[in-house]
């Protein structure tokens, strides 16, 4: 073993605390880091397989009534020139849920559909599939979210099911209560498969189902261009064949399905991006204490030098240490993180996510960006700070110059005015320069994560105030249709009649209208033989007259079948299904400005305090392939009492400040935005402050509603929703969805819940960063001063004394890196969040309360107070014989 060999354990011994302490971090770092990758891969590689695993749906249409056999044909017909599409039913009703026992009276929801075996097939986790009338198949996220289980008894819709499965929808992997929404909602919101039967029973209870047609290109390879405009093709044959297309939503664009793995793959970079950070910080670390001891043996260098030692043998051996620790940290790190980090790391997302069974999939990408590449970085960092350290000659080290340039180093002159202490401390500031930069850089990234940790539930639940305070009623009601409120009571007999037979096939309405027809048709011709043998009371016209009379018997018995039929399936007999049929029939529904009377009178008290307006939503795009937003258009009464001081009307557009604060739009500026489903663009612009309204959450544009008809083309009497402050009864067949503030609440909520495991996470690095890089940069200042405090000592100082002034020098200094850094750490913070958000719908501002801030501020002092009393205890071991050392 060579003589410097020799000296690597003793160094190592000597110097245990620092290369304890960077070995620690890099290896936990490296942990996390490689355990949350390996699991973020599997993950991915599970949700990659599921779309031929499991028959994921490559889109949906989803129409305002059911379609026809002949609208879905002519739908596919339209996409035969790229292989041709299948079509698929795929109903759902939202349904109250009540746990039969120990219920909180929480509303949840559970979008119910019928088992399905063709396309988007379910994965069970525990059960079976529901085969009775009163089984029910939940989701596991909402399941165990919910306290239920297999065996528990749940009410949907008044009706008691047994839980017989519970299991995850392929299309449903993340659950969003609406596409647009900007987080999932596990909490008050799922899914869930019944039989044929038990659906049936949903709608017999009041369910509005929404007809949803998934469907499947038969060539599942069709570039994304080719599969768009089939779609756009699809929407148009649809709405040619008069049937009302609510939406259409691409496999990409559901967020149901993609979401899931967006959430993995943006997590992955950020935490790629903290290890890079850490591993770098951790390298200037190395070559700041490297830089120390180089100093300190500056002496030792130059006489190794002078005996004939080369630099590139020193340069090993000061580099020796921080490789072995950095490759031993990088390699033990990376089996710990796949060993044990890997299942939290999963927990994180099956938590939120409705995934498939986890399993491991191995990636050597993985390895080599957490263990071979920070070695390499860390070894590489501080190479370059060694080898710019030792271009020094060996009279320079000898001289203990290996600081300065050259010549002599002469000590800056300090006003004289100043007093002892005051140019003490100062002195070993401007001797440490280097060494506090980077601890104002340590500081500041460690305030960054513990100030992120502090501020997400505020920000939260900031955002989530703004969502329940951008609800102007307490109910905010979007229909299918127009329906209005108001009508006599004939016309609302009228149009229940009407509704009540278009819920029955529509064959069986038609071949009654038919039969109808034709038996007038024949009653038309018996008229005119019986005028005819009137006339001419011959045996000709006479044979004619009954033969006619038999036609209209024969056609009267095909019209009573007919009509036994309809009203079989409607539940009724002949004569009510007649009365019906006459009813429906006094209803001139395809005249202009005629709407629907809802069936149900609300009561004029109710209805005078509603409000008509209308909604669509438009797409913008946020450039930089960050995909569009969603932003919806709302036409509202210039006079509107829910609406206050919102100005419109005279083509005046108002913009919401979310959107302003999201995306910077200026004065003057034109915002172009799109509508997908009629390859239409509107120009809207932005007239400046005075056209702003709501909080930094609200991401709509606002209109007149007469304004908002002549823009998109509506007949003058058009709206589609309502706003009221009263529950208001509404056919289930034009009802769309009501919001209310405690649906906002849940989604902030969930928000909550979501990023709440991460805060303890992100508070304890925080914090171990704080304590290390505290630790070893202020002991680099402890370590260099060394000879001084022992002269100190010599001269009679205390320990105390001592440490009031080398402690107090470096507390100002921590002390002004903490309260420095909160600017720049707050900008970040915002650029992070602006970054991290813009490809989502929405807009979260950032919030930091005060109290945040100094908690940040307190944590990080509190942190040094206990490197505080380790360097008093490293004062106190200085030895005296430390100033005896002869220093040529």
């Amino acid at each position: 073993m060579t003589p410097l060999a020799r000296r690597l354990p003793r160094e190592l011994k000597n110097n245990i605390g620092k290369y304890l302490g960077i070995f620690l971090l890099m290896c936990g770092a490296i942990a996390l880091t490689s355990g949350f990758l390996l699991a973020a891969h599997s993950i991915g590689s599970i949700i990659d397989e599921m779309r031929d695993e499991y028959t994921i749906e490559d889109g949906r249409a989803i129409t305002a009534f059911e379609a026809t056999d002949d609208q879905l044909e002519a739908a596919a017909d339209a996409v035969e020139g790229v292989g041709g599409v299948t079509f698929y039913k795929n109903f759902s009703i939202d349904a109250d849920i009540k746990k039969s026992a120990g219920d909180d009276g929480t509303k949840r929801t559970l979008r119910t559909y019928v088992h399905r075996t063709e396309v988007d097939l379910a994965s069970y986790c525990e059960g079976v599939e529901p085969q009775a009338d009163d089984e029910v198949a939940v989701d596991r996220v909402f399941a165990k979210n919910n306290g239920l289980a297999v065996g528990d008894t749940v009410e949907l819709s008044g009706r008691t099911y047994t839980i017989c499965g519970i299991m995850t929808q392929p299309d449903s992997q993340a659950l969003f209560l609406n596409n647009s929404d900007f987080t999932i909602n596990t909490v008050t919101f799922g899914v869930a498969e019944v039989t044929d039967a038990g659906f049936a029973a949903l709608e017999d209870a009041g369910g509005a189902p929404t007809y949803t047609y998934s469907f499947v290109f038969n060539d599942r390879d069709l570039s994304v261009a080719d599969r768009t405009d089939a779609e756009k093709n699809m929407v148009k044959a649809l709405t040619d064949a008069d049937a009302r297309v609510d939406d259409l939503i691409d496999a990409d664009s559901n967020q149901g399905i993609g979401y899931a793995r967006d959430d993995v793959d943006g997590d992955s970079a950020m935490w790629t991006t903290l290890l890079d950070i850490i591993i770098v910080i951790m390298a200037f670390v190395f070559v700041v204490l490297t830089n120390a001891t180089i100093e300190e043996e500056s002496a030792i260098i130059g006489t190794l030098l002078a005996s004939g030692y080369r630099k590139r043998e020193i340069v090993l051996h000061y580099l020796a240490l921080p490789a072995i620790v950095g490759i031993l940290a990088a390699g033990l790190g990376c089996a710990l993180g796949i060993a044990f980090f890997t299942e939290p790391m999963r927990n994180l997302y099956y938590g939120s996510y409705s995934l498939p069974p986890f399993h491991v999939y191995w990636s050597w990408e993985i390895f080599v960006k957490c263990a071979v590449v920070p070695a390499a970085a860390l070894i590489l960092i501080t190479l370059v700070g060694l080898l710019r350290k030792m271009g020094k000659t060996p009279l320079q080290f000898l001289r203990h110059e290996a600081s300065g340039k050259s010549g002599t180093k002469r000590g800056l002159r300090l006003p004289e005015r100043m007093g002892f202490v005051a140019r003490f401390r100062l002195r070993i500031f401007l001797r440490n320069l280097g060494n506090f930069a980077t601890l104002f850089v340590g500081v500041a990234f460690a305030s960054l994560l513990l100030l992120f940790g502090l501020a997400i539930l505020p920000t939260m639940t900031h955002y989530a105030d703004n969502l329940e305070t951008s609800l102007v009623a307490e109910h905010q009601y979007t229909l299918k249709a127009p329906l209005e409120l108001s009508g006599t009571d004939q016309e609302r007999e009228q149009w229940a009649a009407l509704e009540r037979l278009q819920s029955v096939d529509g064959a069986l309405l038609s071949a009654a209208q038919d039969a109808e027809d034709e038996l007038k048709d024949v009653a038309d011709a018996a008229q005119a033989a019986a005028d005819a043998f009137t006339a001419s009371p011959t045996a000709n016209n006479m044979k004619a007259a009954t033969d006619a009379l038999d036609e209209v018997e024969a056609k009267k018995d095909v019209l009573y079948a007919r009509l036994d039929e309809l009203a079989a399936a409607l539940g009724c007999n002949r004569d009510e299904a007649i009365d019906l049929i006459d009813d429906a029939s006094q209803i001139d529904a395809d005249s202009d400005g005629i709407h629907p009377v809802n069936t149900v009178d609300n009561g004029e008290g109710k209805v005078a305090q509603t409000e008509k307006y209308a909604i669509y939503q438009l797409q913008y795009d946020r450039g930089e392939g960050n995909g569009t937003e969603t932003v919806s258009i709302y036409g509202i009464s210039p006079d509107s009492r829910y609406w206050k001081d919102l100005d419109v009307g005279g083509n005046r557009v108002i913009f919401g400040r979310g959107l302003l604060d999201k995306f910077g739009w200026k004065e003057g500026q034109k915002v172009e935005l799109n509508d997908k489903y009629e390859e239409k663009d509107y120009s809207l612009e932005y007239a400046g402050d005075d056209f702003a309204w709501g909080t930094k959450s609200d991401m709509n544009v606002y209109l007149s509603i007469d304004d908002f008809n002549k823009l998109f083309g509506n007949d003058t009497a058009y709206f589609n929703g309502y706003v009221s402050d009263e529950t208001l009864e509404l056919d289930a067949r034009y009802f769309a969805s009501d919001t209310t503030p405690d649906d906002m609440r849940a989604v902030g909520n969930q928000f909550i819940g979501m990023m709440s495991s991460l805060i303890g996470m992100m508070v304890g690095l925080a914090v171990f960063i704080f304590l290390l890089f505290m630790y070893l940069l202020t002991k680099a200042v402890i370590d260099r001063s060394a000879r001084s405090i022992s002269y100190m000592k010599v001269f009679g100082y205390r320990d105390g004394e001592i440490s009031h002034l080398y402690i107090r020098s470096i507390t100002l200094c921590v002390v002004a890196s903490l309260l420095l850094s909160l600017p720049v750490i707050i900008g970040s913070l915002t650029a992070i969040f602006r970054a991290m958000l813009l490809a989502y719908n929405g807009n979260i501002e950032i919030y930091v309360p005060w109290w945040s801030m100094a908690a940040c501020v307190g944590i990080g002092f509190a942190t040094y107070l206990v490197v505080a009393l380790l360097h008093t205890c490293s004062i106190r071991h200085v030895s005296l014989a430390e100033a005896l050392k002869v220093q040529e």
